[in-house]
């Protein structure tokens, strides 16, 4: 009996760590990610337009310089979610991606799926009618946070991808 002891706290462990990595870490690194998009002027439900990235900029692991980005904490207990974007022209690549408060990737669109003007309507399961034309997104969680990214490409597009990018507007509806 005294050899099983072991082996079943080493399963008792195995168990907890692998419950928390799955339920408790993920929450817990969309909620940081949250509180420092508030400290560096997000709004909730409102989309802000970070500036570019440089070598100095680590508000994202890892950023690229060569994407200008876009976010949108969303807090759907104040009603649904209109996302609205306008691809860009001239073959360079947009996509929205949505996540929930675990960091689940729930929902991505990209330029290259066949859509002009995407309208993105996000709310809860089973809530309320979706406008005609949006496309209905689902979210698991309240919380979650929506990203625009904009290839730019070369640097001398870099304005007119800019202006480009500020028609992602995400509004609570």
């Amino acid at each position: 009996m005294r050899r099983f002891l072991p082996l079943a706290a080493a399963l008792l462990a195995s168990l907890l760590g692998f419950s928390l990595t799955l339920n408790w870490i993920p929450g817990f690194i969309m909620s940081r990610a949250m509180e420092q998009m508030e400290t560096s002027g997000a709004v909730t439900n409102r989309a802000l337009h970070v500036p570019p990235v440089t070598e100095a900029s680590r508000n994202v692991v890892r950023p690229s310089p060569d994407i200008l980005y876009s976010i949108c904490p969303y807090d759907l207990s104040r009603g649904p979610l209109l996302i609205q974007a306008r691809w860009p022209r001239g073959g360079m690549y947009a996509s929205i991606s949505v996540y929930d408060s675990r960091t689940n990737n729930i929902f991505t669109l990209n330029d290259r799926n066949e859509i002009r003007a995407p309208a993105i309507w996000l709310d809860r399961p089973g809530a309320g009618t979706v406008p005609a034309g949006a496309i209905a997104v689902e979210s698991p969680t309240r919380t979650g946070l929506v990203l625009y990214r904009r290839i730019v490409g070369d640097p001398s597009r870099t304005p007119a991808a800019n202006a480009e990018r500020r028609s992602f507007m995400c509004d609570a509806q």
